[in-house]
């Protein structure tokens, strides 16, 4: 299979006070056990400096699939899920140079 074409997505959460440990089993969870056409990987981080907040750095096949993603999301609930959530996730669509 090639890469060409790939995208980075790199996932940033923040939970609210009191909130870490539900935002981090959500984040797993949403993760873990939906289903992603095109998601090669993903890999889930912890900030140690900073125990509410979160990383999620995945790889797609490409920019369209991990848009199509986020839509089925948005529409499958996942405003319940950011409920415990400080602010609306932030996400980085990153392509490699050179």
């Amino acid at each position: 299979m090639s890469n060409q074409g790939a995208v980075t997505v790199l996932i940033e959460i923040h939970a609210k006070d009191g909130q870490e440990h539900e935002a981090r089993d959500a984040l797993l969870h949403a993760i873990r056990t939906s289903e992603k056409p095109g998601l090669i990987s993903s890999t889930e981080y912890e900030d140690l400096a900073d125990p509410g907040a979160f990383y999620a750095i995945q790889v797609w096949e490409n920019a369209e699939a991990f848009r199509a993603h986020m839509d089925d999301a948005a529409r499958s609930g996942m405003n319940e899920a950011i409920q415990v959530l400080r602010e609306h996730p932030r996400t980085a669509v990153l392509r490699t140079i050179g």
